[in-house]
Parts: C-alpha cells; structure tokens; sequence
C-alpha cells in the first residue's frame, strides 16, 4: 500500500471513532435530559462524558499521521 492510502484508511478509521463517541455522547445527553425532566439524577457526570475521548483512542495523540 502507498503512504497515501494508509494515510487515507487511518483518516477513515478515526473519523469512524469520532462518530462512535458522537453517538454515545448524543445517547449520555438524551439519558441526562429524560432524568432532568423526571427530576431524578444525572445519569452521567461531566467525567464520563470526558472519558469518551480515551475510550474512543479520539484524543489529540490519536489523530492519524502523529509523528510522520
């Protein structure tokens, strides 16, 4: 394979990670706001929407072509 399609299916595979965390985010969000409107608890905290960006390899050192 060429640099430029290994660049290109690395560039792929982490825009795939974003929408996975955008996905469960949008899902934390809706869980957050039905227990606002029931007046219960939060179900997630500002941490588990932070441990996203770990559990979904999206942080900064993640992003394809990092050290090329």
């Amino acid at each position: 394979m060429t640099n430029d399609i290994i660049q290109q299916t690395e560039l792929v595979y982490f825009e795939m990670q974003l929408m996975q965390a955008r996905i469960r985010m949008e899902g934390m969000i809706a869980a957050n706001k039905e227990r606002e409107i029931s007046g219960e608890s939060l179900a997630y905290n500002e941490k588990a929407f932070t441990d996203l960006i770990e559990e979904c390899n999206i942080h900064h050192n993640a992003f394809p072509f990092q050290g090329r």
